[in-house]
């Protein structure tokens, strides 16, 4: 994921096509690392993302909109008291590294212009977005403010002049001519591997596109300069001007690898040295980054909301799953019971033979099946024949009562390992911070939690279950948490309908709606399989699921969010493989 000096210099020239004059109209800040500028120029609404986002630093044009805080934080206030209304009259990439620069013209209240400056340093775990005063250099605020505990080499802090990150002085590749890079080949440490060579030394340039220039050129990326003869540096020059002439002619090929089914990588010059499975092109540097980090950002981001909650419910989880062993062991104990009641029965029989201060005494076993074998009863010595018998009937009567208890106690366990495997199993499918807040809301309702203060104006919108088609054209309904899954099944489907669900396994209700139609066999398959794929069981081959009308499945009263019985079922086996099933525009 090389979001390096050629991507952002791609992604430069792309943003002053669209933007330069462009008015800014709106500025939010959805995370406390992420912007959204919304800016208007020639008659359209362009929506540029800015993170330094740990992960995933970035800039560029999107489509993609996240929901907003209630409470804009102070550095967007900031942001809006300085840049709303303000035209965008430079975007410049420094020197060729992954810092972006802004500049914006701003008037005051008495129309007077002064030029503010928007800083991007896309630089890992060190990215930051700063505005500065364009000409004086001196910082007005950041994202991330950085002061001398955290850093002696360099502090960004209101009042000071900016300055650049610190780092070994490279050469822009922008600028180099043959001569400048023989000399540079020539002189450099002899013993460097020739790979890192060119990310050491040129800004810009990232160990992919390093080992690109090596593969172009038929050179074995980990020989030492000290290898390299003149016909290699020959066909290395000639590999790395023509990708920087690419460059400086804005000839780009934006373009996501895949291997795997996943996306491995991406660039926006071909990539010839990777191992791929795919490649898909694309014509906008600005919807690859779309595609390429917004689910990615967004797993990053749901786990980082998710993981408290999810620590709790494992520890609850375990805590459960210890409690029902040693609930069944006692279950276990308490099935022993009957021969409590025999000793009690064989006591009173042959009270006539038992001495006051025996410890035990051995009879014929009248409860055996062929009533010759004979039985050691245990005995208190301090108690008399009648008070030992009682002593067993007391004990037989209480392990009665204990396995009733435990039965019940067991059944409510295994619910509580159900729920809690089933909350795991939303949370993991959770696509957006609207269904974890749905899911926070649930376990707060539930006591697993503590319930978080949230504004009366919450802007928090319920989600939606996903929606499929069948291949004859009825629409089905999966259900992705508990709430969904509630309404799903008793808002909005219809008694006829069918209901589907993994047995005895975590998952989501899925709803074929019938329409009063008859339902094709294949389509009946198509639900079950989408049933299969949405639950705990979607790695498996083969998968039981549970299916009926809607009308034969109760929510029993008190029972947890997304708990239900249902009768008159059947059962068909698939694979979860969705791959052919259409989904809903």
């Amino acid at each position: 994921m090389p979001l390096d000096g050629i991507v952002l210099n791609c992604i430069t020239n792309t943003l002053n096509e669209t933007l330069i004059n462009g008015r800014v109209d709106k500025i939010h800040q959805t995370e406390k690392d992420e912007l959204f500028f919304t800016v208007r120029n020639n008659g359209k609404n362009y929506k540029l993302l800015i993170t330094a986002s740990s992960n995933y630093p970035r800039i560029h044009v999107t489509k993609n909109i996240k929901s907003n805080p209630i409470k804009p934080p102070v550095f967007c206030m900031l942001l809006r008291k300085h840049l709303t209304g303000s035209r965008i009259r430079e975007i410049k990439q420094l020197n060729f590294d992954r810092i972006v620069e802004i500049v914006f013209e701003t008037k005051d209240e008495l129309e007077s212009i002064h030029y503010k400056s928007f800083i991007i340093e896309i630089m890992g775990k060190h990215s930051n977005i700063i505005l500065i005063n364009t000409e004086s250099r001196n910082i007005i605020d950041s994202i991330k403010r950085i002061s001398q505990n955290i850093s002696s080499k360099r502090q960004i802090y209101p009042g000071l002049v900016y300055s650049a990150p610190p780092s070994k002085p490279k050469y822009n590749p922008l600028n180099i001519n043959k001569k400048d890079f023989m000399n540079l080949l020539n002189k450099t440490r002899q013993g460097i591997v020739l790979y890192k060579y060119f990310y050491q030394t040129f800004n810009g340039i990232s160990p992919l596109i390093s080992k690109e220039i090596c593969f172009l050129s038929q050179v074995d990326e980990s020989i030492t300069l000290a290898e390299i003869d003149e016909n290699i540096s020959n066909r290395l020059w000639l590999n790395f001007n023509i990708m920087f002439d690419k460059v400086n002619q804005n000839n780009f090929s934006p373009s996501i690898y895949i291997n795997n089914n996943t996306y491995y990588d991406f660039h926006c010059l071909d990539l010839n040295h990777i191992e791929m499975d795919d490649k898909i092109n694309y014509t906008s540097i600005n919807e690859l980054l779309d595609v390429f980090y917004f689910k990615r950002d967004n797993i990053n981001r749901l786990k980082q909301k998710s993981a408290n909650m999810l620590k709790t419910i494992n520890t609850k989880l375990d805590r459960n799953i210890k409690k029902l062993a040693k609930q069944k062991q006692d279950l276990f104990s308490a099935e022993d019971r009957e021969k409590y009641r025999i000793y009690g029965d064989l006591i009173i029989s042959n009270i006539h033979m038992i001495n006051k201060s025996s410890t035990n005494i051995t009879v014929q076993n009248y409860y055996d099946e062929e009533g010759t074998s004979t039985i050691t009863i245990p005995l208190d010595p301090r108690l008399n024949p009648s008070q030992n018998a009682q002593k067993h009937y007391k004990k037989y009567n209480k392990l009665k009562k204990a396995e009733e208890e435990l039965v019940k106690l067991i059944q409510y366990t295994e619910n509580e390992i159900f729920y809690l495997e089933n909350i795991i199993y939303n949370i993991e499918q959770c696509s957006n911070i609207n269904e974890i807040e749905e899911i926070r809301e649930e376990l707060s309702a539930q006591g697993f939690i503590k319930k978080k203060k949230v504004s009366k104006k919450s802007s928090t919108k319920g989600s939606k279950p996903l929606s499929f088609v069948s291949s004859k054209g009825h629409e089905i309904l999966v259900g992705k948490n508990n709430k969904q899954n509630d309404l799903l099944t008793f808002k909005i489907s219809r008694k006829d309908d069918l209901w589907l669900h993994t047995k005895n396994i975590p998952g989501s209700h899925v709803i074929l709606r019938t329409n009063g139609d008859d339902i094709d066999d294949s389509e009946l398959l198509e639900a079950a399989r989408l049933a299969a794929y949405y639950s705990k069981a979607r790695n498996s081959d083969n998968v039981e699921i549970d299916y009926t009308k809607r009308i034969n499945v109760k929510k029993p009263n008190g029972s947890k969010p997304g708990f239900v019985i249902y009768e008159n079922y059947y059962t068909v086996i698939v694979n979860p493989n969705i791959n052919d099933i259409k989904v809903k525009e």
